[in-house]
């Protein structure tokens, strides 16, 4: 079956309408990543010196584009305009011919892309052929064809001729062979180009997008997407004391034998590695609550590290509301997820979670409380 692509070279249009379009939403993506990596790494390993300068992402490796080594390259230039039998005719006579390639300069006019790339592959289908077809107007500019057919001979990455009015490579190739020369003219009747230039419109359709409108919706659909955790406020003020000690269920031995903890063992991971931080769980969505995040940060933020996770975020204001409540506090701030209210028992916002050598205490603020 015939690979049907669309090469535009060096001036690859389609990739950046696509990729404008998408790029917002990766990044949006990117940092909610890195939200969630660094609360869970914190969390987990006690080291809240992460938060204050996020490792870059490395970038991924770029697939590396495929290298044509053919010494002999048969570009026939065709259209729509020369009818559909005509196409089929030419997959099923060039099918395992690996010189010969058949280039179109754009798809139909009004056609989505994708329409038009399928109607392509139907035809590679019906023929069961090999010969590629590509989408190439590059090469349409570059050999200044504006009307088909016409076949273009490249040997070794440089053009040997190119002729109008034939689709046969051995009339061309004897053409040629004749004359000696670049520029063969024309051997045959030619007929205009349906298709217009790819590039062209695509450069109309980038010219109307709205870009900004487009980075607005991707923003509010990233926080339409968020799932928050439903934390009721506190009521009450009250001190929770959390033992966070755990039962060896079964044996742990080392790699080589020898027994860690038998059964039954009971663990403390305080008694392991101190707790040091300060965790203050708030709704940015009240006021008091930010003042209270503050107020932590002011009076123990030279002590301890003091790490203020969010409930959840106004999904109306979505990354204005965000980084208001960051500006609002100082440092950055992070989301509560699900993991995370389990683990400490959190039952409602506001509250404060430390720890001692033995035990964690989760301490409750009535938000109603509140100065």
């Amino acid at each position: 079956m015939a690979p049907v692509t669309a090469s535009l070279a060096d001036l690859n249009f389609a990739a950046q309408e696509k990729a404008a379009i998408e790029q917002f939403s990766a990044e949006l993506d990117q940092i909610k990543h890195q939200t969630d990596s660094q609360v869970d790494f914190t969390l987990k390993n006690e080291d809240f010196a992460f938060a204050k300068a996020p490792a870059p992402q490395a970038p991924e490796a770029s697939a590396q584009p495929a290298i044509d080594d053919r010494k002999v390259i048969y570009q026939i230039f065709v259209s729509w305009s020369l009818g559909e039998q005509e196409i089929k005719d030419l997959l099923v006579l060039y099918n395992g011919n690996k010189t010969v390639e058949l280039v179109f300069r754009g798809i139909p006019e009004g056609m989505p892309f994708p329409q038009a790339l399928a109607k392509l592959q139907k035809l590679a289908l019906e023929t069961k052929s090999d010969t590629p077809v590509l989408i190439n107007p590059v090469v349409f500019t570059d050999a200044a064809v504006t009307t088909v057919p016409q076949i273009r001979k490249i040997v070794e990455g440089a053009p040997q001729y190119i002729i109008a009015g034939t689709t046969s490579i051995e009339a061309a190739d004897k053409e040629y062979g004749t004359r000696k020369k670049l520029g063969l003219g024309s051997v045959g009747p030619t007929l205009d180009i349906d298709e217009r230039d790819l590039i062209e419109v695509l450069k109309e359709r980038l010219a109307k997008v709205d870009f900004a409108e487009l980075k607005e919706k991707a923003t509010k659909r990233f926080w339409d997407k968020q799932t928050f955790v439903d934390v009721p406020t506190a009521t009450t003020h009250r001190v929770r004391k959390l033992d966070p000690t755990v039962t060896v269920p079964d044996d742990m031995t080392a790699a080589d034998g020898s027994l860690i903890h038998k059964a039954g063992d009971r663990i403390n991971p305080l008694s392991i590695r101190p707790f040091t931080q300060r965790l203050v769980i708030i709704d940015p969505v009240d006021p008091k609550q930010i003042d209270l995040a503050k107020a932590e940060i002011a009076k123990h933020g030279n002590d301890q590290n003091v790490v203020v996770i969010l409930s959840r975020v106004d999904r109306t204001s979505g990354w204005e509301g965000f980084t208001n409540v960051q500006d609002q506090v100082g440092r950055a701030v992070y989301l509560l997820k699900d993991d995370v209210r389990t683990r400490f028992s959190i039952d409602v916002v506001p509250s404060v979670v430390t720890a001692d050598s033995s035990n964690f205490y989760i301490e409750e603020f009535p938000a109603g409380g509140l100065k």
